[in-house]
């Protein structure tokens, strides 16, 4: 078999910002609250069987929290990929969704609708941030030893990963649900340079 290249995207666990229903992107930078602590570590009962080789992560403190316990647990110490931070949000950086929802704001509601075509004003798009994700992860998997990747990084950019994939267009994010802590796996094959989602998932039992 050719070689190829897993990935196990996960979302990172509950954070501050989740819990206030704010919108974190470079204004702070939350730390898990106890449920989100208590996800990542279910995560590592979840993957104990796992064949991990390497973790790596978003800069932002909740994703790093969230692969600490997995770290400690596989003896890997994570790596860091900015590239995997969270979407820039623009202008609603730090702002309350419900704030937003209540202003009726003509680009929050497109936005809503589609997120590549009405991105934040001075943000990205969706498929944007899947395209940073990946390349990040291409170029991170490609000059390692072959074995599972863990990656945590957040919602939208597991979105904008898996729109990219499956060249799906912009409002199909609406119809995705990462919970905190979701995950989905995929596989780079370089024979064909291009990203693959692996269904069904693989069972670490």
């Amino acid at each position: 078999m050719a070689q190829v290249y897993d990935v196990l995207l996960v979302r990172h666990g509950e954070s501050e910002a989740n819990a206030q229903g704010r919108f974190a992107y470079e204004t702070w930078d939350p730390p898990l609250t106890e449920t989100g602590r208590q996800q990542a570590l279910s995560l590592v009962e979840q993957l104990k069987n796992a064949p991990i080789r390497h973790i790596v992560t978003s800069p932002l403190l909740r994703a790093q929290e969230t692969v600490q316990p997995l770290a400690e647990a596989f003896h890997c110490t994570p790596q860091i990929l900015p590239d995997l931070a969270e979407v820039n949000l623009g202008i609603w950086d730090g702002k309350r969704l419900k704030d937003l929802e209540a202003s009726h704001n003509e680009d929050f509601e497109a936005w809503r609708r589609d997120p590549e075509a009405y991105p934040p004003p001075g943000g990205e798009s969706i498929l944007s941030v899947g395209r940073r994700v990946l390349h990040a992860l291409e170029d991170f998997v490609t000059s390692q030893e072959p074995g599972l990747t863990v990656a945590a990084t957040h919602a939208d950019c597991l979105k904008g990963a898996a729109l990219v994939i499956t060249r799906a267009t912009g409002p199909a994010a609406r119809t995705l649900f990462i919970p905190n802590c979701g995950q989905l796996l995929v596989r780079f094959l370089p024979s064909f340079h291009r990203w693959a989602v692996v269904l069904p998932p693989i069972h670490f039992a």
